[in-house]
């Protein structure tokens, strides 16, 4: 095996590690922004109702469509 060979080999392991690892990085911010809107969903219930929480979902959902 020569050096190109050997530099070819490890350019494509580290390129691996790296798309590994940028994927698992956007899996976790997506993953935390989702828990964050749950779990802001979860308190205005707790606090408002589901009434109220209710009535806010679909004037949202209104406003933006």
């Amino acid at each position: 095996m020569g050096l190109q060979a050997a530099y070819h080999v490890s350019m494509s392991i580290e390129t691996d590690q790296t798309g590994r690892t940028e994927r698992r990085v956007s899996l976790a911010l997506v993953s935390a922004a989702v828990l964050c809107l749950v779990a802001s969903g979860g308190l205005l219930w707790w606090r408002y109702g589901g009434i109220v929480f209710n009535d806010m979902v679909v004037s949202v959902l209104a406003w933006c469509f």
